[in-house]
């Protein structure tokens, strides 16, 4: 069970185990781009491609998909990306239970969006855990975990969340035998150091400038790539009904004090600590551009308050 791309090397790591598979779980199609076009998922893509049986039930609770799961008399569901709470009704199905893999060091960082929580939050490692799923978030005993994988300076979301799927195939390569000759351990997590992640809304993405530090703002850039991203506002002549969107595409960090929010040269702009100096940035209605461009055609804007 699961959607996106990152899911695709568990799948393969179960497909090279040579165990059979009864069906894929994915959700159902999607509409994609300004255009809304229909899209499947990047696992129902792959597994149809592989020749595999794939399910999209909108619902993975529903008394149907519950019959229909029943009847495929699963020895083990595996989990990674799916998208969808599943009941206890689903996780009592099959005989040696459910597995989802979580892209954190469990208990740290339970939720939905543990690889941009980790850039985010500024950690020097995360990694990726096998845990057999209960019904409380992320909370299930744990059967496998990998060794901690360094955060780079430079990691997005996608580039840490592409390196975390490899390592999470690699774990179920080596685990899924265990797994079906029902000879693993399982570990309860500690409790008293769990840490949550939410799921991140649109809104995140609006830089706080008197509220939020340089570094976290570059740390949130890359966190919030590709979605949300992150952007400010700014006003031409002054006026708020002239308020123009940017999104900010690339920064650094300028280890300077700013007042939080002004524009300087450069566009270079203070922050509650530090400075942050716009690079590339996509200006509302506009194809991106570097810096320069940017003030070439807005030399007003140094000297104002982004907000």
């Amino acid at each position: 069970m699961g959607t996106p791309e990152w899911a695709i090397p568990s799948l393969q790591a179960v497909l090279d185990s040579g165990s059979e598979i009864s069906a894929v779980f994915t959700q159902p199609d999607r509409p994609v781009g300004r255009k809304r076009v229909l899209t499947p998922s990047s696992i129902k893509q792959f597994s149809q491609n592989q020749k595999l049986p794939v399910h999209t039930p909108e619902k993975a609770g529903s008394q149907e998909t519950l019959e229909l799961v029943r009847s495929l008399t699963p020895e083990i569901i595996m989990v990674c990306a799916y998208g969808q709470i599943l009941p206890q009704s689903f996780l009592d199905i099959p005989r040696v239970g459910c597995f989802n893999l979580h892209f954190s060091l469990l208990p740290n960082l339970r939720g939905a969006s543990p690889v941009q929580a980790a850039i985010a939050s500024g950690l020097e490692t995360t990694g990726v855990s096998l845990q057999k799923i209960v019904l409380k978030l992320d909370a299930g005993p744990l059967v496998a975990a990998s060794k901690p994988e360094t955060i780079l300076q430079d990691d997005t979301t996608p580039l840490l969340g592409s390196r975390l799927a490899e390592i999470g195939g690699q774990l179920i390569r080596k685990t899924l035998p265990k797994l079906l000759a029902e000879n693993f351990s399982a570990t309860e997590q500690n409790e008293g150091e769990e840490t949550y992640c939410r799921i991140i809304k649109k809104d995140e993405g609006r830089v706080r400038w008197t509220e939020e530090t340089a570094r976290e703002i570059e740390r949130k850039l890359r966190a919030f790539t590709p979605w949300p991203g992150i952007f400010t506002f700014y006003s031409i002549s002054g006026k708020n009904e002239n308020k123009r969107r940017i999104q900010l595409t690339k920064v650094e960090v300028v280890n300077e004090s700013f007042e939080p929010g002004k524009i300087f040269p450069e566009l270079t702009v203070g922050t509650r600590t530090g400075g942050l100096r716009i690079l590339r940035l996509k200006p509302e209605g506009k194809q991106e551009m570097d810096a320069d461009s940017f003030l070439r055609g807005n030399p007003q804007i140094v000297g104002t308050v982004l907000e």
